[in-house]
């Protein structure tokens, strides 16, 4: 199966220096604020604070601060030896095209350290930004239970 290649509408993008990505064991991400992520991005309304915070205790998760602004967010799911994929990453539509998800996604794999195999799952028009992040498509179907 051949991987699309559409441009993300994220090329050009500049660095803002006035973000911070930091994991969730240093500075904790309230789930509260995840929420605000998701809603934005028009992402998993039945979710809730509870949920939230239940995953944060349990994954890998890393956020992008703005001062006390969570302008961005990732988290992964791994059984922290041989696989993990990346669930989430998901930056504020006013934070976008500064580099920020590439931040999050840098500090993500950083809180793996060495798990061989990282997936994550897009859609296309975004193939192209996360191959520029070391990720490159696979003949692999990804199938959900419905």
């Amino acid at each position: 199966m051949a991987c699309p290649r559409l441009l993300p509408e994220s090329v050009g993008m500049v660095e803002d220096r006035r973000v911070i990505v930091l994991p969730h064991h240093v500075r904790e991400i309230p789930a509260a604020r995840v929420l605000a992520l998701y809603r934005d991005a028009g992402w998993w309304p039945e979710r809730t604070a509870e949920q939230v915070s239940s995953v944060l205790g349990r994954s890998p998760a890393v956020g992008a601060w703005d001062g006390r602004d969570l302008v961005g967010f990732a988290r992964a799911v791994s059984d922290g030896i041989l696989r993990a994929y990346v669930e989430d990453v998901v930056v504020s539509p006013g934070w976008r095209r500064r580099e920020i998800g590439r931040a999050l996604l840098a500090a993500l794999l950083g809180e793996l350290g060495p798990i061989p195999v990282v997936t994550l799952f897009c859609p296309p028009g975004l193939v192209a930004y996360y191959e520029g992040s070391s990720f490159q498509c696979t003949g692999q179907v990804v199938m959900h239970r419905t």
